[in-house]
């Protein structure tokens, strides 16, 4: 058979050799095909080798309404959705992935309790909970789109689960003059604008140059949407005058070497590596410096008003909380120290010193311990005033 005799379109997965023989290969699949295309026992052999060796595309099937696939369809599309910051938005869709594995193609209306508590029992805690939430917000959708009943919500009925994370304990200004004796390149500017600003760490990886305007740095959160004007710190100014002297500066503020911001992960690695270089430092996380600044604006006189115009109000109930669980810690100390339970610093060395052994020769069963100095005096206090924390390092 020459080639002028072959077919005009050759069968999928086939080809001719010696260009006689007609054979079958796919993925290293290797088997003769008889006589030629368009006959029957070619046809019949051809189907019975791509039964074996090529599966089908699956036809995607449109999910039923009511079930949790149809919802979370129509949830993506709907503007409510869109009008989520880009943070949200990614969670949201993470959390999809996880409610379609389990739940997907189950009728909102007939999900119970028990269905939504074993889901939530194969996530780890934290993740759980804001499933529940999540599950939670589509049925709200669903009742008011009406795709189930209005009010009808069995995730209310899960019990909250409560857990605490480590929590964002405020850098102190003893911690900030060590790591900003300590932080090169990225992670130096990240710091001060993160101090500098007051911003959550997305709005300081994020920030851009055309945000710095003058003497004002403009900043919209990402997460309130609320826009702010800043006034220039100082230490900010001379850290961007610092980057423009190294040549045209536009973008992103802070980027990695490939020229691309940094991101949340970035931002929190690079400190969790100053962090461990720098002797002694405990754990501290890229949020903490937001309550650092409050703390530098509180003890620098500004008022409520004041430090909220810059962190705002939830931000300023955490920062005052943890200042004030370090406030109360110092003055507990303080009065200890005051009390005089605890031998004196002289006290404890008098306790180590030799001691005189009087009574009976060596070897008695009983003698009497005289130590050198009794233990009379009280205890001076450690701690001096109350220091007012400085302003940032220049």
């Amino acid at each position: 058979m020459g080639k002028v005799n072959q077919p005009a379109v050759r069968p999928a997965y086939t080809y001719l050799a010696k260009a006689k023989y007609w054979r079958f290969r796919y993925r290293g699949f290797d088997a003769p095909l008889p006589e030629r295309p368009g006959h029957p026992r070619f046809e019949a052999k051809y189907a019975e080798c791509l039964a074996l060796t090529v599966r089908p595309a699956p036809i995607a099937a449109k999910p039923s309404k009511g079930t949790f696939d149809y919802v979370l369809r129509k949830f993506y599309e709907d503007v409510e959705f869109r009008a989520l910051s880009a943070r949200t938005q990614a969670n949201y869709l993470q959390f999809g992935k996880s409610v379609s594995k389990y739940l997907g193609d189950c009728a909102m209306q007939h999900t119970t309790v028990d269905m939504l508590a074993a889901v939530r029992n194969r996530m780890a805690i934290g993740y759980a909970e804001v499933m529940r939430l999540f599950i939670s917000r589509l049925y709200v959708f669903a009742g008011d789109r009406g795709y189930v009943l209005q009010g009808l919500n069995p995730a209310l009925r899960l019990r909250r689960i409560k857990s605490k994370g480590a929590g964002h304990e405020p850098w102190s200004h003893e911690e900030i003059a060590l790591m900003l004796q300590y932080a090169t390149g990225a992670i130096r500017t990240l710091i001060i604008i993160a101090l500098c600003t007051g911003q959550r760490p997305g709005d300081v990886w994020r920030m851009n140059w055309s945000q710095v305007v003058g003497d004002f740095v403009r900043v919209r959160q990402s997460k309130t949407k609320e826009d702010l004007t800043i006034p220039m710190h100082p230490v900010l100014r001379a850290e961007l005058d610092r980057l423009r002297a190294q040549g045209p500066v536009s973008g992103f503020i802070v980027t990695n070497r490939t020229g691309e911001p940094i991101g949340e992960r970035g931002f929190y690695y690079r400190l969790k590596a100053l962090v461990a270089r720098i002797p002694n430092m405990p754990r501290r996380t890229p949020h903490g410096s937001r309550y650092a600044t409050a703390a530098l604006l509180r003890d620098a006189g500004c008022d409520v008003d004041q430090i909220c115009s810059i962190i705002g109000h939830r931000t300023y109930e955490m920062a005052m909380k943890y200042l004030r669980r370090r406030q109360l810690a110092i003055e507990a100390m303080a009065r200890l120290v005051r009390h005089a339970a605890l031998p004196t610093q002289r006290e404890v060395h008098a306790l180590s010193a030799p001691l005189r052994v009087t009574g009976p020769a060596a070897g008695a069963s009983m003698c009497r311990r005289e130590l050198v100095e009794p233990i009379c005096r009280p205890a001076p206090s450690v701690f001096p005033r109350t220091q007012s924390v400085v302003a940032l390092p220049g």
